[in-house]
């Protein structure tokens, strides 16, 4: 019995204390602040299993053919480009400031997951990490296409590269353009 009052009482000191914390606003918020070991520790974790859980169990219907890399080279560069870079295409600005970082998608705790997970992830987005839902605004075969490309990531020739680099530039412009205001 006593161990069992031993458990209830620590339990409840720690769960006072993470009250207090919270509450008393000595938690740091700030996106320049990087998350600890065990932040990001039990982040990836409930990460990794619940997109494991969630996924669908579906096979991508969108088979890799240079046209369905042209159509998610599109996608990647109006979806993804801005926070995740690509080869030798750096991130934006405001990909650079996410905390956490927007994960390199050519790396192997990417490009392990199957492509249901990496559909669920970018149709459902991830909560307080900056990655928004596309589902809401995308139909689902745009995201499979966009997956296909996801797995075309490593082997990025130069002339797609160019083309990523180039299509934002010109979508830069014309946001420019459009938030001018005439003379």
């Amino acid at each position: 019995m006593k161990f069992l009052f031993g458990i209830v009482t620590g339990i409840l000191i720690v769960a006072g204390a993470a009250a207090f914390v919270i509450a008393s606003g000595r938690f740091p918020v700030a996106a320049t602040n990087p998350p600890s070991d065990l932040e990001k520790a039990v982040a990836t974790l409930a990460l990794r299993r619940s997109v494991a859980r969630l996924a669908p169990r579906a096979e991508n219907p969108v088979k890799a053919a240079p046209e369905v890399l042209a159509k998610g080279l599109g996608h990647y560069r109006s979806m993804c480009l801005t926070c995740h870079g690509a080869g030798t295409v750096d991130p934006s600005p405001i990909g650079e400031g996410l905390n956490p970082p927007a994960p390199d998608l050519t790396q192997r705790s990417v490009q392990s997951k199957t492509d249901a997970e990496l559909f669920w992830i970018v149709q459902n987005g991830i909560r307080m990490t900056g990655m928004p839902a596309f589902g809401p605004t995308h139909e689902d075969q745009e995201i499979w296409t966009l997956v296909t490309f996801m797995r075309h990531l490593p082997e990025l020739t130069a002339g797609e590269e160019a083309a990523l680099e180039s299509g934002r530039a010109t979508e830069e412009t014309e946001k420019a353009k459009k938030t001018e205001k005439p003379e």
